[in-house]
């Protein structure tokens, strides 16, 4: 097995189980268990691969706001983690059911270190940041969407 079958295989598992654990919630990880076991060796290195592809793709969306940013930091950080919420809700959802599992501990205490030390906004912040006016650009539905995306980060950073 090259490295390229693996990567490809670990992706549609990912994607299958999230998409399932929407439908079935914590069951649909314990009725394929054995997978995740065959696969990652263990429920921890599974649910740091969830972890590290949700963050991949907010560090992506972070890096696209911080580019275009208007002067409310803030606003910008909220809408990159309310735009990866929509993109990823599966994911998002697994994570916060998961969120005290000690084995997202690292990479939630690294994403705040990242998100702090690139923007000056630190996420565990948002949690009641409301942004005062429209921002151009920005959905009605992606700032309602915007407490949901929190969910996991205020769990994982209290």
């Amino acid at each position: 097995m090259t490295e390229w079958e693996r990567a490809r295989r670990r992706y549609r598992l990912v994607h299958d189980l999230a998409a399932a654990f929407e439908k079935k919630g914590p069951r649909a990880l314990a009725d394929r268990q054995h997978e995740v076991v065959a696969e990652y060796g263990d429920l921890d290195r599974f649910l740091r691969d969830v972890q590290r592809r949700y963050l991949t793709a907010a560090y992506t969306q972070l890096d696209e706001v911080i580019e275009q940013a208007s002067g409310d930091p803030k606003g910008a950080v909220a809408d990159a983690l309310a735009a990866v919420a929509e993109a990823y809700p599966a994911f998002r959802r697994l994570l916060e059911e998961y969120t005290d599992h000690p084995a997202l501990a690292e990479g939630t205490a690294r994403f705040r270190h990242a998100v702090l030390s690139a923007t000056g906004v630190d996420p565990a912040d948002l949690t009641s940041y409301r942004p005062n006016q429209e921002v151009k650009g920005i959905s009605h539905a992606r700032k309602s969407a915007f407490c949901a995306a929190l969910r996991p980060v205020r769990a994982w950073l209290h």
